[in-house]
């Protein structure tokens, strides 16, 4: 009897912090994916205001701050889950959020108000049933986590909790200022650094193949083959079956008008060989003025060295001429999808520059090399602009693993001088003796116990 209960409880213990791993793996990297791009959040955040009529005056004004809060939270959450430390509030809120998101989903699922909820950003797009069936799970696994809380292994003491959550904070904050004051740490649109446009902007049709249908005493069969298996067989005709589905393009209403001409350059940016410059003015009403000199002095150099250079904007033309005489621009303006230019640079004004359809270099203005400072040189030496002294192209999997590391290293950190600073009397290690079960396990105290010792 004594060794079915201890296989109960090794069962429970083992499934409870299974539960919390999985939890904590989906709410830190949910949370991150979103912190990266704050204002990818604000824009996902919008559409859902627009679409269930919530457009009161304020809205707008909360919008950036909620995203900011409600991405940091998530992590946060997912830091306490991975680590174990407060066991009650963190297994509370994980089943509060899914308690919350699980029913918000199934409402998107069923009448598809928006065609993705926003879950992972622009890092993983799921359907909206998809996302249901997957809060289905976490609701079961958050439900079943809440109910054995007390089995939740701890990885730090309760008095290095503070020190996780300040971290925690901290990484995910920089993350966040990243995002905002520069451009995204990580970069998941298809106008990331690197990308191909003109793979982006098809569509991928549907692949289908033709089977043949022959008849033989009752028996059908169907081949790709038009010649029959052999004179037996009656031919009966054809179907068309899919191989696999098409998929819309990445990047839609990829076109770029000139306001004076019309003359649309998508094709040319494509297409061109040689390097572009696109100054992305999403509102000129609402640009950050302060770099107007640098983006003036970066088109005088791409003119002295044959560079095209254009300036991309959904704003009207009155509000562009305005710019033009408040800030002396000469550049010429093509006018733009406003979701489109939102989705290249997460700044306004940022530039981008293209080579051969390809993204070779991205920055918020803010970051904007000055072309006069930059050393000579570096076009000698290497044939580039001279902009492109300093830019770097790191490969996806480089940046996502230092992102990784920076964030688990200190959490290792903690743990081990957490662990090597552990009074030598600690009674976990006793009672696991005396109970003859694993020492994390002994965290199974009454939620009383827990509120009076103050552990939580």
């Amino acid at each position: 009897m004594a060794s079915a209960n201890n296989i109960k409880s090794r069962t429970a213990l083992v499934a409870a912090n299974l539960c919390r791993l999985l939890l904590a793996v989906v709410f830190m990297v949910s949370g991150f994916v979103k912190a990266v791009d704050p204002k990818g959040l604000m824009y996902k955040l919008q559409e859902y205001a627009s679409v269930f009529a919530f457009d009161e005056p304020w809205v707008g004004d909360v919008l950036l701050p909620a995203s900011i809060a409600l991405s940091a939270a998530e992590f946060i959450l997912g830091v306490w889950l991975f680590m174990g430390t407060n066991r009650r509030l963190s297994a509370i809120l994980a089943l509060l959020v899914m308690l919350l998101f699980t029913p918000w989903t199934m409402v998107l699922a069923i009448w598809e108000p928006v065609h993705d909820c926003g879950c992972f950003g622009d890092a993983f797009r799921l359907t909206n049933w998809e996302t249901f069936a997957k809060n289905v799970l976490l609701l079961i696994m958050a439900s079943f986590l809440w109910v054995k809380r007390s089995r939740i292994v701890r990885f730090v003491s309760t008095r290095s909790s503070r020190i996780v959550t300040l971290f925690a904070l901290l990484y995910i904050g920089y993350v966040q200022y990243a995002g905002l004051a520069h451009l995204p740490v990580m970069d998941f649109r298809p106008f990331a650094v690197g990308a191909d446009l003109s793979e982006g902007v098809r569509d991928v049709p549907a692949e289908f193949r033709v089977l043949y249908r022959y008849e033989r005493g009752g028996e059908i069969i169907e081949i790709e083959s038009e010649e029959a298996p052999d004179t037996t067989w009656n031919y009966l005709g054809t179907r068309s079956e899919m191989i696999s589905e098409g998929e819309a393009a990445k990047i839609p209403d990829f076109w770029f008008a000139g306001m004076t001409d019309g003359e649309d350059i998508a094709e040319t940016l494509l297409s061109d060989t040689n390097y572009t410059c696109l100054l992305v003015l999403e509102n000129v009403s609402s640009a950050d003025e302060s770099r107007v000199d640098k983006i003036n002095d970066m088109y005088d150099y791409c003119v002295d060295n044959g560079i095209a250079f254009y300036a991309l904007t959904s704003s009207l033309d009155t509000d562009v001429e305005q710019w033009k005489k408040y800030t002396g621009a000469e550049y010429p303006f093509y006018s733009a999808d406003n979701l489109l230019l939102k989705t290249m640079v997460r700044s306004n004004p940022g530039v981008i520059v293209v080579k051969g359809g390809k993204v070779v270099a991205k920055w918020n203005a803010a970051d904007l090399p000055d072309v006069y400072d930059l050393p000579s040189e570096y076009v000698e030496e290497n044939g580039l602009p001279v902009f492109m002294a300093g830019v770097e192209n790191r490969p996806f999997f480089n940046k996502l693993f230092h992102w990784v590391f920076m964030l688990f290293a200190p959490l290792l950190l903690i743990f081990l001088l957490d662990f090597m600073t552990r009074p030598k009397g600690n009674a976990a290690p006793r009672q696991a003796k005396a109970g003859n079960v694993a020492p994390q396990a002994v965290e199974e105290v009454s939620d009383e116990q827990e509120e009076q010792k103050k552990q939580d």
